[in-house]
């Protein structure tokens, strides 16, 4: 009797190792499903490190001033900005060229091949692709922080526009 209840077991044991290590699912639904298990991250860049550049590469800025949000609509708008006090600018379109004077707290773009141009900020946040971000100088000195979720985007330093005498 003992014997048997010990047999009983280890089979029954043996019978659920085996099925609990089955898959069930056929090829095509377990290739569906790796393609779909994890969710995406989104890429960040750290953060810069401080660097001394040039007088000439950096604007002043007063950051302990809480400045206003310019936002700037449209589709193939040709437009201007000027951040004064340490504004935010969030952009909400697609194919406009911006032209941003002064030091910003921050440049949002949510749309796709947009061109903007700026003289500085602390943090570039790209939530589309194709656009295209020149900056000439850095706040107080930091280079910015991109953030780009999408990623297809462009950001780059120019040389700082030189003063006409």
């Amino acid at each position: 009797m003992i014997m048997r209840n010990f047999i009983t077991i280890c089979v029954l044991a043996a019978v659920v190792g085996i099925l609990t290590s089955c898959d069930v699912r056929s090829g095509t639904a377990k290739e569906e499903m790796e393609k779909f298990s994890g969710s995406p991250t989104p890429t960040f860049a750290p953060p810069s490190p401080e660097i001394t550049p040039d007088p000439a590469d950096s604007i002043a800025v007063d950051v302990s001033m809480e400045g206003s949000t310019i936002t700037v609509l449209g589709y193939k708008e040709k437009k201007s900005a000027i951040c004064s006090k340490f504004d935010r600018v969030m952009i909400n379109g697609d194919d406009n060229v911006l032209n941003i004077k002064g030091g910003c707290s921050q440049i949002v773009a949510n749309g796709d091949r947009n061109q903007i141009t700026a003289e500085a900020s602390l943090a570039f946040v790209l939530n589309g692709s194709d656009n295209s971000v020149k900056y000439s100088k850095y706040v107080n000195g930091r280079r910015p922080t991109i953030t780009e979720p999408v990623g297809g985007n462009t950001i780059e330093k120019i040389p700082a526009p030189t003063a006409k005498k």
